[in-house]
C-alpha cells in the first residue's frame, strides 16, 4: 500500500518506528558519556571521549547537523596567509572522508585547540584595553590641567571604547568555545574551566602524497566502504578528492613550517624588547611598558596558534590515513597547564 493511502494514524506509527532506531542512538550513546570530563582536561583525556560521542554511533547520517566553524583557530586561512573567508569550509573538508569515530576526534582536538586560542585572545585583549585606558585615563587629567585638547581625548575614548568592545567579544568568546567542547566531548552541560596546552609539534618530514594517498586507499575504512559500493565514475570522483585533500593538507604543512619561523622570531624580539622596556621603567624612564607586554602576549599567542595548526595538520593527515591519531612533540617541552 502506497503511503499517502494509509491512515493517519498508521503512517505516524510507521515514521515512529523508522527514527526509533535513531532516537535509541541518541539516547544511549548520551548516557554512555555522561561522565563528567577531568579538571584540568588534558587533550588526551578529551579524545576519549569520541567513541562514545552521538556522532561516532551516528555515522555518516545525512540528517546531522553540520559541524559550526572554528571561532579562531582557522588554519587555513592561517597557513596561506589570510586566504577569502569563504575558504573557511576547508578547515573542516575532512568530515566525508573519515571514518565518524576519527572524525569526532579532530572535531575534538579543534574545539580543544579553540579555547586555549580563546583565553589567548581574551589576555591580549584584556592587556591591550588596560593601555589604551591608561592613555585616555591621563589625557583627560592632562586635558583638566589645560595640556591636550579635548579633540585629543576624544580620539583616545573612542580607540578605548573600540578596544573594550573587542575585549568583550573575547570573554564572550572564550564561553562560546568551551560550549562547543563540552558539545564534542557529549557533556553540554559540563563545560570545561582548566586546559592543558599540548607539548610543541615535532619538526619531523611530512609524508610523500603518494604515500599519503596509496595508505589511505589501503588503511581508512571509509574510504574502503565508499570505494566498494562506487561505480566507475564514482570511484574516480572518490580518487580526485582523497587527492585533492592529501595535497592541500601537505602544502598547509609546508607554509604552516614558514610561519612557525617567523612568529618564533616576532616572539623573540617582543621579549626583548619586554626586556627593554621593563629595565627603562625600573630606571624611571620614560616607557610604554604596559604596550610592549600587550604586543609579547599576541606575539605568544600567533606563535600557539601556528603550533596548534601544526599539531592538527599532522593529525588530519594520519586519520585521512586509517592511523591513529597521536599526539607527540618537542621531547624538552613539558605541557603547561592552562
Amino acid at each position: 500500500m502506497h503511503n499517502a493511502s494509509r491512515p493517519a494514524h498508521i503512517r505516524c506509527r510507521h515514521r515512529a518506528l523508522r527514527w526509533a532506531p535513531v532516537l535509541l542512538l541518541i539516547l544511549t550513546g548520551s548516557a554512555s558519556i555522561a561522565q563528567t570530563p577531568p579538571e584540568p582536561l588534558t587533550l588526551m583525556d578529551a579524545l576519549a571521549f569520541a567513541d562514545g560521542h552521538p556522532r561516532a554511533a551516528a555515522g555518516a547520517e545525512p540528517w546531522l547537523p553540520a559541524r559550526p566553524q572554528p571561532l579562531h583557530l582557522a588554519c587555513h586561512s592561517l597557513a596561506f596567509n589570510n586566504a577569502r573567508p569563504a575558504d573557511a569550509e576547508r578547515d573542516t573538508a575532512w568530515g566525508p572522508l573519515l571514518p565518524a569515530a576519527a572524525a569526532q576526534r579532530l572535531e575534538i582536538m579543534q574545539r580543544f585547540f579553540d579555547v586555549l586560542l580563546a583565553d589567548l585572545s581574551y589576555m591580549r585583549d584584556n592587556e591591550a584595553m588596560a593601555v589604551a585606558y591608561i592613555q585616555f585615563d591621563r589625557a583627560e587629567n592632562r586635558r583638566d590641567l589645560g595640556q591636550y585638547s579635548p579633540l585629543v581625548v576624544a580620539e583616545l575614548e573612542a580607540a578605548y571604547q573600540v578596544i573594550r568592545r573587542r575585549r568583550a567579544a573575547s570573554d564572550a568568546a572564550r564561553r562560546v568555545t568551551r560550549s562547543l567542547l563540552a558539545q564534542a566531548i557529549g557533556t553540554p552541560e559540563d563545560l570545561p574551566k582548566d586546559l592543558v596546552d599540548p607539548p610543541p609539534p615535532a619538526d619531523t618530514p611530512p609524508p610523500d602524497l603518494d604515500v599519503v594517498v596509496a595508505t589511505a586507499s589501503a588503511q581508512n575504512p571509509r574510504i574502503r566502504a565508499l570505494r566498494d559500493g562506487a561505480d566507475a565514475t564514482q570511484e574516480a570522483l572518490l580518487r580526485m578528492a582523497l587527492r585533492q585533500q592529501a595535497l592541500e593538507l601537505l602544502e598547509r604543512l609546508e607554509l604552516l613550517a614558514v610561519a612557525a619561523e617567523q612568529t618564533r622570531v616576532e616572539a623573540d624580539w617582543r621579549d626583548l624588547k619586554l626586556d627593554q622596556s621593563r629595565t627603562m621603567y625600573e630606571m624611571e624612564v620614560t616607557a610604554d611598558l604596559g604596550y610592549a607586554m600587550s604586543r609579547q602576549t599576541k606575539a605568544h599567542r600567533d606563535r600557539m596558534a601556528v603550533d596548534l595548526c601544526r599539531i592538527l595538520t599532522r593529525a588530519e593527515l594520519d586519520a585521512l590515513q586509517g592511523k591513529p591519531i597521536e599526539i607527540t612533540g618537542a621531547a624538552d617541552s613539558p605541557e603547561a597547564s592552562r
